[in-house]
């Protein structure tokens, strides 16, 4: 399977902001343009060596050897500690198959790296050649890679690919005999990889405790709060990533009820405290006597409830360093269970059912919240799906979740939508509910979701400004039938929501105000007309909305005698 077009976009943007800069120079430049087009493509190579072989970009832009007469040979890179040489071919490209004739390519240039014959091979290689022989010399495997974001490897090419290795290049024994794929997946594997929270391994002693196996190995007792307070001191909140959401602050009801205990008598906090719940990949028991106490060595450890205790915790050391917390414990129970699997997900819902938790914060079991968080980083956009992040200032591209998901329900075709934000924004937000799951789905572009908040954001503050400027009715019209608006309004961007690149908020301004004020006279209009029950029971009643909605896209994209509009009136979704 390919790359997918947004992606592949944000692919580009990585690559020329971490990649292209380490490049050896054009041989042959041509204007800034191409040069930069070129050298983007040229830069795949590096990231594909950079993740197979855990480099930094810099190392990884110096392998680069991509250029005009490199006999299909783009990277040439020697591992020392596993003392492998790699040759890399590498086609950036969204669509299309790596070929036969590319194939071809890379196995005249395999053959005649393998032979130390650099006739005819640029200045790229030319200038590495001393330092190549002498990797041929000391390797112990050479291992081909294709990197490639396409339709795959064809047919014809992976049988050439086969020959070469069938006859090890003229004789070269260390060749593997398979070549390493690096595919559209690999590529968007790697692609999230960069902005990943970092693993939190760890060592936790515990006391008194006991242990289970089935279903599930656990094991439980008390641990020392301040051992915990030094896990948040170094990890941060890394300690949480699995959790539905990081520290609320120590202004919480809580939060301040968690530091008087640990300030008046930290000797009574297990008592007073539920516990912490941890999820770990493995669990491995280390020293100790008996069930007295016992280390545990953990890795993949992350807090899915009790992010509060540890965390006001940390902040009442930070606070008060002077006080000693030494007889604070607290209950805690480590499981080992994969918290992606279904298992973890139940168990982190299941911990936190009893809190009180907005619904969108469960979002956070949702691992498409974090693949899109990690593509938006790329594109230096801030998005926030965990209740809790710290965020500080204004910043114009910063997405929390919740917002996400109003704009994104504007661009469905399901008119209940739009009512039941109006009735209820909680209900409308829950993470078991059919919009949540209809919205936030695998396919869904990171692009569409920024496109979709930048229009949303823009009719929203021009809804809000026609609120401001209206009296009386006009006033209520605009105030109540917002989300309907908006969803009426969103429909003629779609095109520009889903081009696969970012809409410009200022252009979007220009080319905006002409729908709204159509739009806006329009609804009011209709409003205006209906006698009763009135424009707040209208926004939250389907019977009363659908209708409306009806007539509002009737009249703003001029379907009044459109025959496809007739057709599709009866229907009951818009």
């Amino acid at each position: 399977m390919p790359i997918r077009p947004e992606q592949s976009i944000i692919l580009k943007t990585h690559l020329e902001k971490i990649y292209v800069p380490h490049l050896p120079p054009l041989l042959q430049p041509q204007n800034a343009d191409a040069d930069l087009a070129k050298n983007i493509d040229r830069s795949f190579a590096a990231f594909a060596i950079d993740h197979i072989c855990q480099l930094d970009p810099k190392k990884a832009g110096k392998s680069v050897v991509d250029d005009f007469d490199d006999h299909g040979v783009d990277a040439i890179f020697y591992h020392s500690r596993s003392k492998t040489l790699y040759l890399v071919q590498a086609k950036l490209k969204d669509t299309s198959q790596f070929t036969q004739k590319e194939a071809l390519a890379f196995s005249q240039g395999v053959r005649k790296l393998v032979n130390g014959d650099f006739g005819n091979f640029n200045q790229n290689v030319l200038n590495r050649e001393s330092a190549i022989r002498g990797h041929l010399d000391h390797c112990d495997t050479i291992e081909l890679v294709i990197a490639h974001t396409g339709e795959g490897i064809s047919a014809h090419a992976a049988n050439a690919m086969k020959e070469l290795l069938a006859d090890k290049a003229g004789g070269e024994n260390r060749l593997k005999d398979d070549v390493l794929d690096f595919d559209a997946t690999k590529t968007v594997d790697g692609l999230h990889s960069v902005n990943a929270v970092e693993q939190v391994n760890c060592r936790i002693k515990l006391q008194n405790y006991g242990e289970a196996t089935e279903p599930k190995q656990a094991y439980y007792g008390t641990v020392s709060l301040s051992d915990l307070a030094d896990l948040h001191k170094k990890h941060g909140k890394a300690l949480y990533q699995k959790n539905i959401r990081t520290w609320l602050g120590h202004k919480t009801p809580v939060n301040e009820a968690i530091q008087a205990t640990l300030g008046s008598k930290p000797e009574r906090f297990q008592y007073l405290n539920n516990g912490v719940t941890a999820l770990c990949d493995d669990i491995a028991p280390k020293g100790g006597v008996k069930t007295e106490r016992r280390d545990f060595e953990v890795t993949g450890f992350s807090i899915i409830n009790g992010a509060q205790t540890v965390a006001s915790t940390a902040n009442f050391v930070k606070n008060n360093p002077d006080a000693d917390i030494s007889t604070a414990q607290v209950m805690i129970t480590l499981i080992k269970a994969d918290a992606e699997g279904d298992f973890g997900k139940d168990v982190t819902r299941a911990r936190n059912n009893q809190n009180d938790v907005k619904e969108i914060a469960f979002a956070a079991l949702d691992e498409e919240q974090e693949r899109i968080r990690r593509e938006l980083q790329i594109l230096d956009i801030e998005y926030v799906y965990r209740v809790g992040e710290q965020v500080s200032g204004y910043n114009p591209n910063r997405i929390m979740v919740a917002e996400a998901m109003q704009a994104l329900a504007m661009l469905e075709n399901d008119p209940r939508f739009p009512v039941w934000m109006k009735r209820s924004m909680v209900e409308f937000q829950r993470t078991d509910g059919e919009p949540y799951k209809q919205i936030f789905s695998q396919t869904l572009s990171s692009l569409r979701l920024v496109n979709s908040v930048r229009v949303h954001r823009y009719i929203m503050a021009q809804v809000a400004a026609s609120v401001r400027g209206s009296w009386y009715e006009e006033r209520k019209a605009y105030k109540h039938g917002e989300h309907i608006m908006a969803f009426v309004f969103a429909k003629q961007f779609r095109e520009a929501i889903d081009c696969g690149s970012l809409i410009d908020p200022a252009k979007l301004k220009s080319q905006g105000s002409a729908p709204y004020d159509k739009l806006r006279q329009h609804e009011y209009d209709l409003m205006d007309g209906v006698a009763w029950p009135g424009p707040l029971a209208i926004s939250r009643r389907q019977e009363h909305a659908l209708p409306l909605m009806r007539k509002l896209m009737g009249r703003q994209y001029d379907l009044k005698n459109d025959q496809t509009a007739k057709k599709l009136r009866s229907q009951s979704t818009i």
